[in-house]
């Protein structure tokens, strides 16, 4: 029998008012369900204990005493300065771009620096490394070293470069720094193909996306707010801090996720949205833990 058919059969049927007034009673009886208010109070606590504690990881993680010195070193952490503005040195290496080069040779250098011999100020060199030495003490002093120059910045004095030293003092920073990283650009594809493959499959199933999702751009905007003074750290300031990005990485991850749930209703759509959240999440969390 056709569709048609059988519709027009089924309106010929009688009506069954006692089913008609149990639904209406039931419907009436029933107490509307409203959404809880302190949810979304609790959601948003969440997003500003993420972006509180992410402050107080950044101005906490660098505080030591500053103290008279041992001559025990503790720790020695190098930044490759390429041509960047000011000293980027730090004594964590839970900074972007900062590595532990406590080897012996590097040791030996540092305890021993009394004992340079003090030259005139060099012509100042582009590439260079940031070295920060920490000692046992809480003392923390701070030093670029380039191939014709050992600059101490805490005490404004200069002694020979690297290239009077043996050669498993650069070799040493070189081996820190030039293991493998995943390059930036890898992320920028893998968001641009995830967007063409998820184009794609909205197309082929027919799906028609949302033409507006409330509070979406302003999200999107903040970020891209956060993306820039970031940059703006980066590139005037030091390298960041990773613990911070991670924070700032999952409160991405909830926000954007949190926004989308509450105005799609399509079930595939949420799918591949989420998808396409944790693959974003996932190439950002691999480059910050190699970077």
């Amino acid at each position: 029998m056709k569709l048609d058919d059988r519709l027009k059969q089924l309106n010929e049927f009688p009506e069954n008012e006692a089913l008609k007034k149990s639904i209406y009673h039931n419907i009436h009886k029933k107490p509307v369900k409203r959404r809880n208010p302190l949810k979304t109070f609790r959601e948003i606590g969440i997003m500003a204990a993420i972006c509180f504690i992410g402050l107080f990881l950044l101005f906490t993680s660098d505080n030591l005493n500053n103290q008279a010195a041992s001559g025990e070193i503790a720790k020695i952490t190098s930044y490759e300065n390429n041509g960047e503005k000011g000293f980027r040195g730090r004594t964590s290496t839970l900074f972007v771009g900062v590595e532990n080069v406590t080897t012996d040779e590097m040791v030996t250098l540092f305890e021993n620096i009394s004992e340079l011999p003090a030259v005139v100020a060099p012509p100042k060199s582009d590439v260079h490394y940031d070295i920060v030495v920490l000692y046992k003490n809480g003392e923390q002093r701070k030093f670029e070293l380039a191939w014709n120059y050992l600059y101490d910045v805490t005490n404004d004095a200069y002694y020979p470069g690297y290239e009077q030293y043996p050669s498993a003092i650069l070799s040493d920073l070189e081996n820190a720094h030039d293991r493998q990283q995943f390059p930036a650009i890898f992320i920028a594809l893998g968001v641009l193909l995830m967007n063409l493959a998820a184009s794609s499959y909205y197309s082929r199933r027919q799906i028609e996306q949302p033409k507006k999702i409330r509070g979406l751009g302003i999200a999107i905007t903040i970020y891209l707010i956060f993306v820039a003074l970031m940059g703006y750290y980066y590139f005037m300031i030091g390298p960041f801090y990773k613990p911070l990005l991670l924070l700032l990485l999952f409160g991405y991850g909830f926000s954007m996720w949190w926004l989308i749930k509450n105005e799609v209703t399509n079930l595939n759509m949420l799918k591949v949205e989420k998808y396409k959240i944790l693959f974003i999440v996932l190439l950002f969390l691999i480059w910050i833990i190699m970077a």
